[in-house]
């Protein structure tokens, strides 16, 4: 069993990649927090009653358990876990509020977070540690995070509830991954981290500060004690194209750079390999003279159109545009794939794509519907759950039909159990203008549900779901 403390003996600090467009995205600000909205609930509570003699709670998805020991409370208190959006920097799955919020213990508490492969989607498990929300929308990060790679997951220790997740500090990914621009149009890229210039506050929260990102040398969050291994800093070596190092202009577009910052500049035609890949080339040095290497990556779509509806279903693409504005017109009627965009006459929204091939056969189309839009990150709640909102995926006429509803089934004797649930899928607006001709834009990503053979007591087979989209409203 391999167990370490992070910054204890650590190899690593922490460097936070984060990705943004020149056009719209806000400037870091130094010695600032980073901030973000609460974490929508998402999924069933779990709850218990735990008084002076400790407990156990884990969540309904078995991603956390809470360990209170004897002395932690004085009195029996329903303690609970509801699983919410992660809205921490470089989160991990779900985030999670634990009830009695507020809440402070007279001995320290474990959480315990499982993770597995699809959820670090390629993150080396080094690099995880435990986030926290603060009430005022601040980031801190427990820096006595333990990582066991044997059982697979991530504690800590504190003697307070609110919102705690699953987190990273190196990530070898911009964030958002991925972005799109129009043909030859720009975009723009940047790079921040984040530092500290204090001693951790209690339970050893350090707390997510912007650091300058025109800075020469990326500092590390935090001054730990210098060892001849540890990373001191990070310096950008390069930026690259596909490969080639900037500055660099080809049928993959052009790229120029100077220090953290960066332009992708795309062709005028969609290049034959879409998206396109702009790496920035990383070098950490130690006090011992050690050197280690990164690239970060971050995947750029260049679409036909500015108004777009992109669906990613199991990593295929598939492109929607919305035509007539500004004189824009499909290039081949009988073969279009066209977005829309428009309300419900109740104040909901509706988003839907199709591509209809040989104008009469529906090769795929997509259906996003919110009952409540509005700026910020909307949890979609389906009629399983008496909510109101869907999002769909069909294939093939119809042949195939991933739906946001869902149904697990377990052989019991000689019958089979079922259980009707609504899939975790998120929807951020970036940008929502409440009017005719308004803005819409912003993206989504979750799961949808392909039925299965009922008859064999088979479940729904899952499908991993994430796009974006800029549309016009259209009522």
């Amino acid at each position: 069993m391999k167990i370490h403390t992070l910054f204890a003996n650590t190899l690593v600090t922490l460097l936070l990649i984060l990705f943004t467009a020149c056009s719209d995205d806000e400037s870091s600000t130094t010695n600032k927090p980073v901030v973000t909205d609460r974490g929508q609930a998402l999924g069933s509570v779990a709850s218990t009653s735990i008084g002076s003699t400790g407990g156990v709670l884990t969540s309904a998805d078995g991603r956390l358990t809470i360990t209170i020991p004897a002395g932690a409370l004085a009195s029996n208190t329903n303690i609970s876990i509801q699983p919410i959006s992660n809205e921490g920097p470089l989160g991990l799955g779900l985030g999670y509020r634990l009830s009695p919020e507020g809440t402070t213990f007279q001995q320290p508490v474990t959480l315990t977070f499982k993770y597995d492969e699809d959820m670090l989607n390629n993150t080396n498990e080094d690099f995880l540690w435990i986030i926290t929300q603060a009430d005022d929308g601040s980031w801190n990060a427990t820096v006595n995070s333990e990582v066991n790679t044997s059982a697979n997951t991530v504690t800590v220790t504190t003697t307070h509830f609110s919102d705690w997740a699953l987190g990273r500090f190196i990530d070898l990914k911009l964030e958002p991954a991925s972005r799109t621009v129009q043909r030859g149009k720009s975009v723009g890229l940047k790079l921040s981290g984040f530092s500290r210039d204090q001693a951790p506050v209690e339970d050893d929260l350090v707390p997510l500060v912007p650091i300058d990102p025109n800075a020469e040398v990326l500092q590390p969050l935090t001054p730990i004690a210098s060892n001849d291994e540890q990373l001191l800093e990070f310096q950008i070596t390069g930026w690259s194209l596909n490969g080639a190092f900037a500055p660099v202009s080809n049928s993959n577009g052009s790229l120029s750079a100077t220090k953290n910052n960066a332009t992708y500049k795309a062709p005028a035609a969609k290049p034959s390999t879409n998206p396109v890949a702009v790496t920035v080339h990383l070098e950490a040095k130690s006090n011992g003279s050690t050197q280690a290497q990164y690239m970060v990556t971050s995947s750029i779509s260049v679409v036909e159109s500015d108004l777009y509806l992109l669906v990613k279903v199991d990593g295929e693409s598939h492109e929607y545009y919305q035509y007539g504005f500004n004189g824009s017109t499909p290039p081949d009627p009988n073969n279009i794939s066209i977005a829309n965009c428009g309300t419900d006459g109740n104040g909901g929204l509706a988003i839907s794509g199709s591509f209809i091939l040989n104008a009469t056969t529906v090769v795929s189309g997509f259906v996003l519907e919110v009952a409540a839009p509005a700026e910020g990150t909307v949890a979609l709640t389906c009629l399983q759950n008496d909510g109101e909102d869907d999002a769909s995926f069909q294939m093939a006429n119809g042949e195939k039909y991933y739906s946001l509803d869902y149904a697990t089934r377990t052989p019991a004797n000689q019958n089979c159990d079922y259980n009707y649930l609504c899939s975790n899928f998120s929807v951020t607006f970036i940008t929502y203008e409440d009017k005719q001709m308004g803005n819409v834009r912003g993206y989504f990503s979750g799961t949808l549900y392909e039925p299965g053979n009922a008859e064999a007591c088979q479940s729904d087979i899952a499908h991993n779901i994430e796009g974006e989209f800029w549309l016009k409203r259209v009522d």
